[in-house]
């Protein structure tokens, strides 16, 4: 199949959506298959007339989904992982991305939590102050509350001031302000349906418990370890 293809014109110019459906469409239908390459980023643009950020947006969310795999140098390829046929995320996937759709530069924003976040909880197992150790244990037990009562909503926010709560016990403004932008980019409550589905809720609050009792033992190596776990787990 050429490249060429793949896509069509689109007139939207803010829609990752339409890139990921169509490349999930064409894994399901075998017309992708695991290994074969996507055409690069300019090129989709130029196919699609959809805008280069929207584009890198799509491919961030299919990356961080596991149906694709960008490697340096060498391009995009279906991941062998791909779910292909009814196995494909699609449900979850389409859901997740009508409730992302005016959220522009969400999953990169995204890419670069689960970048950052791991160097976050090393430095605050080396800097966090009693009280800020105190106040992460509180949104923990908040949180559990909240799951008891099915307060989704609140849960939610109580997800985000526990990692906006690791980047204080840094005690560096500038992880402050940086962890602050991406959590409101890469908001915690699109992920509402998306967690609820595949039943995450709870596997939260344990991930949040391991990434703690790592900052208050100042074991910087599993602080890092668990709380890259916890962001890849919640995601792919």
């Amino acid at each position: 199949v050429h490249m060429g293809d793949f896509f069509s014109k689109q007139d939207s110019t803010k829609k990752p959506a339409i890139i990921v459906k169509r490349i999930i469409e064409l894994i399901e239908d075998g017309t992708l298959k695991p290994g074969d390459k996507l055409p690069n980023e300019f090129e989709i643009v130029k196919q699609t007339d959809i805008s280069r950020s929207s584009v890198r947006e799509a491919l961030s969310a299919l990356e961080i989904m596991n149906v694709i795999q960008r490697i340096p140098g060498e391009g995009t390829f279906v991941s062998y992982s791909a779910p292909s046929g009814k196995s494909a995320p699609r449900g979850i996937l389409e859901k997740f991305l009508e409730d992302t759709e005016n959220v522009n530069g969400s999953f990169e924003a995204l890419e670069a939590r689960m970048a950052l976040e791991p160097s976050v909880a090393v430095m605050a197992a080396r800097r966090a102050e009693p009280e800020q150790i105190k106040k992460l244990e509180g949104l923990i037990a908040d949180s559990q509350r909240a799951l008891e009562t099915n307060d989704v909503q609140h849960f939610l926010d109580l997800d985000a001031a526990f990692h906006l709560g690791i980047a204080e016990a840094t005690n560096n403004e500038d992880i402050i302000s940086i962890t602050e932008g991406l959590l409101a980019k890469a908001d915690v409550h699109m992920w509402r349906r998306y967690k609820e589905d595949l039943g995450l809720l709870g596997s939260t609050i344990e991930a949040h418990h391991k990434i703690l009792s790592a900052i208050k033992e100042r074991d910087t190596q599993k602080a890092g370890f668990f709380s890259e776990q916890h962001l890849a787990r919640h995601i792919k």
